[in-house]
């Protein structure tokens, strides 16, 4: 099953007053190009570096997911300089599922800015977009992204094992938060 209608960037971007989850932008791609070839951003992701032709076709690709209603593709930006700081993404299962996926540029981990942006999206996809559920999917061995998923209040739902992209094994451990259920900010 698949999403049955477009989806709609939010109304004004998302913002905590540190982080603003924005659409993503043309002038975001030369950012968004370096971050994708950070060694440990390639540690986690199966998504090759962006070559010239993905930076060509970023700003249209972003469009068609929206268009389609099969992602919701944002840039997380600081707050007061508009500067693209990472990425998150909502991939839709359905209308009622999605999967919240997030990577911070490598000169700006470490500060919080994965947990504050996970919750301004879960929000926005659990009320505005009406989402039943809001699925977070993390390597068992990327500890960062655990504790993101447990700050934010997402409950362990399952671990499974699977191969990725490079033959390599992996556990991932599959989180979840409800509509109603309310965002930890611990």
């Amino acid at each position: 099953m698949v999403r049955s209608r477009p989806v709609e960037p939010p109304a004004a971007p998302l913002t905590d007053g540190v982080v603003t989850v924005r659409p993503r932008r043309v002038s975001d791609v030369d950012a968004i190009a370096a971050a994708s070839r950070d060694p440990d951003t390639r540690r986690w992701l199966d998504d090759e570096p962006m070559d010239d032709g993905a930076r060509r076709t970023s700003v249209a690709r972003v469009d068609d997911a929206w268009r389609t209603g099969r992602a919701a593709p944002l840039v997380i930006a600081d707050a007061e300089s508009d500067e693209p700081i990472g990425l998150v993404n909502v991939q839709f299962h359905d209308d009622e599922v999605a999967t919240v996926a997030y990577s911070v540029f490598p000169e700006r981990r470490g500060r919080g800015i994965a947990p504050r942006a996970t919750r301004l999206v879960a929000e926005w996809a659990l009320s505005d977009l009406g989402l039943r559920q809001l699925l977070l999917e993390a390597d068992q061995a990327n500890a960062a992204s655990v504790r993101v998923a447990e700050k934010c209040g997402f409950e362990r739902l399952d671990v499974r094992a699977e191969v990725d992209a490079r033959g390599a094994e992996r556990t991932v451990v599959v989180f979840g938060l409800r509509r109603g259920a309310g965002l930890s900010f611990r």
